[in-house]
């Protein structure tokens, strides 16, 4: 492939890895007292507007994989890019929540509100 096709992949791996970063960091509870969802918003919003700006000539930057898939569906993109872009997404989803993680002190990320309800 292309130097193009593999700056692409990448792009949406990176893209993938900050989004899942700065948004799930935004939900975090760093005080004690309420979580306010403007601001959770707000992060998300802000991430993938900065993102798409970022990596949008690259990749196109769709950085969700149902973006993905209904590209592919609409047969905007190839099979192959389809499932490169879907695999980088979801290792860079993993990947950011994995830095968060690693970043985050134990006293506040708890365990990342996993299997919690509220």
């Amino acid at each position: 492939r292309s130097a193009s096709f593999w700056r692409a992949i990448f792009a949406e791996f990176f893209a993938t890895l900050f989004y899942v970063f700065f948004g799930l960091g935004s939900s975090l509870r760093w005080a004690p007292g309420p979580l306010h969802v403007l601001q959770v918003a707000l992060a998300f919003g802000l991430a993938l507007a900065t993102l798409v700006q970022t990596v949008g000539h690259i990749s196109g930057a769709h950085v969700n994989p149902a973006v993905t898939f209904a590209f592919l569906v609409g047969s905007q993109m190839s099979l192959l890019r389809a499932f490169c872009y879907i695999a980088a997404q979801l290792l860079g989803a993993v990947a950011g929540a994995a830095v968060l993680y690693s970043v985050t002190p134990p006293a506040v990320r708890g365990n990342l509100a996993l299997n919690t309800t509220r």
